[in-house]
């Protein structure tokens, strides 16, 4: 299996991190609110794709940038970032607030999105199964929300490190000024029918963040889209089931070019 390289770009004085594995039509992956368990579990889309996860301002080994506060200052950030990687059309995933952007961007750029994977996406306002104000939940209570199998956090050191919990800390900083006023975007619902590659909607049926119940929602705003979950597995979807990575390999391989 391939691994990930990194590299530093420059994006408007802010050093951006991206890892890149494998050759062949690339695929972006927008991560969520945290790179606590990294993203090693995304490899096998490497096997037939170059897989790109740029990590955001603010988290992982990006540098801090407290002007982004919107989804459409991301949005700008990752043309600049695409332009720099001469990246003129992706196929592009997105998990959680990764999710949002991703489904962002395709409205905004959809000449430039060939296909689509929405993973348990962070966005629109659903009253009678919200999203989770991820602020409200207490701190020894986060990781059985985001997970149904502590199973991913078996290797975790207890108590966690000064250093992890400061990285923690500056992450949930960086998410906090996108999601502090409300778990949902306003807008987003009016113009998901932009979207014109074709989608798919990936959730796990035991997410305690943002409920499973959302995915038929989205897949009525988005035309050419599907659903497919997967039982047993909560947000954290690619660190509790091998299923999800494939479901993304299928979905970015159907129609590429040898």
């Amino acid at each position: 299996m391939a691994a990930f390289s990194e590299e530093r770009h420059d994006i408007n004085g802010i050093e951006t991190a991206v890892l890149t594995a494998g050759e062949g039509a690339p695929v972006v992956y927008l991560h969520g609110g945290g790179t606590m368990t990294g993203f090693d579990a995304l490899l096998p889309v490497a096997d037939n794709a170059r897989l790109i996860v740029p990590i955001h301002p603010g988290f992982g080994q990006s540098a801090d940038d407290p002007s982004i506060d919107s989804l459409h200052d991301y949005h700008l950030h990752y043309l600049d970032l695409f332009d720099k990687l001469g990246l003129d059309e992706v196929s592009l995933a997105g998990h959680s607030l990764g999710g949002a952007l991703a489904a962002n961007f395709a409205i905004l750029s959809p000449r430039r999105v060939r296909r689509l994977v929405l993973v348990a996406p962070w966005g629109l306002r659903v009253p009678e199964h919200p999203t989770v104000d991820i602020f409200s939940i207490p701190d020894e209570q986060i990781l059985e929300h985001l997970v149904a199998d502590l199973t991913p956090y078996a290797g975790m050191p207890m108590p966690p490190p000064p250093e992890f919990l400061a990285e923690r800390y500056r992450e949930a900083t960086s998410l906090a000024r996108v999601l502090w006023k409300r778990p949902y975007d306003l807008k987003i619902h009016k113009w998901l029918h932009r979207i014109a590659a074709p989608t798919l909607i990936l959730w796990g049926e035991a997410d305690r963040i943002v409920p499973v119940e959302q995915a038929p929602i989205w897949a009525d705003y988005i035309a050419n889209s599907q659903v497919r979950t997967i039982p047993g597995v909560g947000h954290l979807i690619f660190d509790e089931s091998a299923e999800a990575a494939a479901a993304v390999a299928e979905h970015m391989g159907a129609g590429v070019p040898a």
